[in-house]
């Protein structure tokens, strides 16, 4: 019993500071039968294998958790797989499902009082509004998170909001709020000691920076940001970070490089089946395209971005698309 104690505080103690690679390599060294027959291990897992751009085994792993911990009546558990497996058809691109998700997990945190899976539930929603153009909505479901978050205590959970409320000012073109929030976001990652999400709060803070006008100071931020995230082998951040330094290369003239490093993102966005990532850059190709005059290429990159954005469901990007491919027409 106190053996399993032991190894049910350790794999928790290095989720909870980011380390996912840890994560999978500790249980690991475990039989897959005795991880799985755990709700929180399994759990745990599943989370940190999705983390890591596998989506597929992470889903498996916590719909295991979900049924043993139903089973068992670990209610506590059961809130985190709910939300886990939401984050997991989110990136994913399966929308309607991760609503449902995250609407389940919520009601059902209401009614335990957990304030971390109501913060983490309405986070996650505050993402999903975002992505369809609801900026408003997803500012309320930000405001709740944040509120739920402070409750709990989990300066983790406060970070990635202040962060994901930094996104979407960036989104509203409200550069100097979006700027102060993703400031507010880097500080918070730092109290709470993880770098990979000081990496990432520190990756978009360079992109709204670009956006403002410092793109030198941005690209130095974003290749510390990139240099973090490789260390920590976290391919999915690495891959966002090269979509915002190739953002950056635009902004500095430099037009070869941002194209292939464009196109690598594009290629490896697919690889880790992350379409919101893939639609991202391909809208952003498109954008460098056009202005190099190539109308014909940008058109084409404009359609297939439209139509990843229209399948994942982020219509405030498909009317940006339209638009584009309007002008181009």
């Amino acid at each position: 019993m106190q053996e399993s104690l032991k190894k049910l505080k350790k794999a928790f103690e290095l989720s909870e500071s980011g380390q996912h690679s840890a994560v999978i390599d500790y249980l690991s060294g475990f039989p897959a039968s005795e991880v799985e027959d755990s709700p929180t291990l399994a759990l745990l897992l599943g989370s940190a294998q999705a983390r890591l751009g596998r989506s597929g085994e992470g889903e498996r792993l916590v719909d295991v958790a979900l049924h043993r911990a139903r089973a068992r009546g670990d209610h506590a558990v059961e809130l985190r797989a709910l939300n886990a497996r939401g984050a997991i058809a989110l990136v994913t691109g399966q929308i309607d499902e991760a609503e449902k998700f995250f609407t389940s997990g919520l009601n059902a945190a209401k009614r335990q009082s957990d304030h971390d899976t109501i913060g983490r539930c309405s986070n996650n929603l505050g993402i999903l509004q975002h992505n369809r153009g609801q900026y408003d909505m997803a500012l309320s479901s930000y405001t709740i998170a944040l509120a739920a978050f402070q409750q709990a205590g989990s300066q983790r959970g406060v970070a990635g909001v202040e962060h994901n409320i930094g996104i979407t000012y960036r989104d509203l073109g409200q550069l100097k709020r979006a700027l102060q929030q993703a400031g507010q976001a880097v500080q918070a990652a730092r109290v709470v000691g993880d770098p990979g999400l000081e990496a990432q709060t520190l990756a978009v803070q360079a992109e709204i920076r670009a956006l403002a006008g410092d793109p030198q100071l941005a690209r130095r931020e974003v290749e510390q940001a990139l240099r973090v995230h490789r260390e920590l082998e976290d391919e999915p951040r690495e891959t966002g970070d090269l979509r915002i330094l190739a953002g950056i290369l635009v902004a500095l003239g430099e037009t070869d490089e941002a194209e292939a490093l464009f196109r690598d993102v594009l290629s490896r966005a697919k690889q880790e089946e992350r379409p919101k990532m893939q639609g991202d850059a391909g809208r952003d190709l498109a954008r460098l395209l056009v202005h190099l005059g190539r109308v014909d290429e940008a058109t084409e990159v404009a359609r297939e971005a439209r139509v990843v954005f229209n399948q994942y469901g982020a219509e405030a990007e498909v009317k940006k698309l339209d638009d584009l491919i309007g002008q181009l027409a």
